[in-house]
């Protein structure tokens, strides 16, 4: 079987789609499948020799230039005489472009979208609306996002599908209930952006520290510190809040949480709560996007409505008060990753998918 995938670009393996890509990538290469795998524009990485398959690089530019309309159209056509029928896209510019270029060649696009739209602008749902004319399916990683796919780029319902990010699962180790020591560690792993609310947390944390909570605050993330630095100073935390900074291996950091929140406005699919729920921790998470997917409440973890500072407060005093809850919520967490979000599952449902696009255009 053969399959191209393209993309905007590719910068590393560890940030969220690219990851997943490499999973697929590495996947269907162990299944015997024939790929290509191409970028917009090329990076260091891209360029090293580390991703599993070649990488080629169309040197497309701006999607209003011509050029980059008539780069994709001569990448088709070699895919069409190689033998290639459909394509997988990732990424914004290519989402507009690669649908009708690829179309004109003979071949089928799949787009991929995997959060709730914060890059929509209305000259991007303008182009979108007309490109998905060509689009032959839509694979979306939570059904909050399928949602708004189809509602803001108005494709019909059939093209429309939900596959969950995929992890490894063979190497979760068993939740183990840790000796009760103080402090508590509550912890999140999220870039220090205002999307993430993380001022919500600290205002938490703060709440419980006032109620003669012994708890410690763990922050995992990139971004000036600064600003939060001041507000828990402010609320008289700062010595119980703990910046980590970015971190190579997140899940180091996790295994040390006793809690685990994911505090945003807006999430697709959390990767974060995943990586939570494989270290099997209880999760405390807004009740937004993509997260009443993978969190149901009272299960393994809790949900709070966006900026609900009281309500994360007593959900995480709940947990800080009883520890055997913790454990209970984080082995549910840990058999839910097994069941629904295991890379193979991933796998098995892009085949499918792929499968009944190719046998759908050789009966056309």
């Amino acid at each position: 079987m053969k399959l191209c995938i393209v993309m905007d670009q590719y910068n590393h393996p560890h940030a969220g789609t690219e990851s997943q890509v490499f999973k697929l990538v590495e996947g269907l290469s162990r299944k015997g499948w024939e790929l290509r795998f191409a970028v917009f524009r090329g990076t260091d990485y891209t360029r090293s020799g580390e991703f599993p398959v070649p990488v080629e690089e169309l040197g497309v530019g701006r999607v209003a230039d011509p050029g980059s309309w008539g780069r994709v159209y001569r990448f088709a056509r070699t895919l069409k005489a190689d033998g290639f029928g459909l394509v997988h896209v990732f990424f914004n510019d290519a989402s507009v472009i690669c649908p009708p270029m690829m179309r004109l060649a003979g071949l089928q696009t799949i787009i991929s979208r995997r959060d709730m739209g914060f890059w929509y602008s209305s000259l991007y749902l303008r182009a979108l609306r007309l490109t998905g004319l060509w689009v032959s399916a839509a694979v979306c990683n939570s059904e909050a996002v399928a949602t708004l796919t189809r509602d803001a780029e108005r494709l019909p319902d059939n093209k429309v599908h939900v596959i969950y990010n995929g992890y490894p699962v063979d190497a979760m180790e068993p939740a183990i209930l840790s000796p009760h020591r103080p402090p508590v560690v509550i912890g999140i792993v999220a870039n220090l952006r205002p999307i993430k609310r993380i001022d919500d947390l600290i205002r938490s944390v703060a709440g419980l520290v006032a109620e003669g909570g012994d708890v410690v605050l763990r922050i995992v993330g990139g971004g000036d510190p600064a600003p939060y630095q001041a507000l828990a100073e402010q609320l008289g935390v700062l010595d119980r809040v703990q910046f980590a900074g970015s971190q190579p291996d997140p899940e180091r950091w996790i295994e040390a949480f006793d809690i685990a929140v994911l505090c945003s406005e807006s999430e697709g699919f959390s990767n974060a709560i995943i990586e939570y729920m494989r270290c099997g921790k209880p999760v405390v998470c807004t009740r937004t996007g993509g997260n009443p997917e993978i969190v149901s409440d009272g299960e393994n973890g809790f949900l709070v409505e966006v900026g609900d500072v009281e309500g994360m407060t007593r959900r995480l005093q709940h947990l800080i008060e009883r520890p055997e809850l913790r454990q209970a919520m984080g082995r549910e967490g840990q058999l839910r990753v097994m069941r629904r979000y295991s890379v193979q599952t991933m796998l098995d449902r892009h085949v499918a998918l792929y499968r009944t696009l190719m046998k759908e255009e050789r009966a056309a």
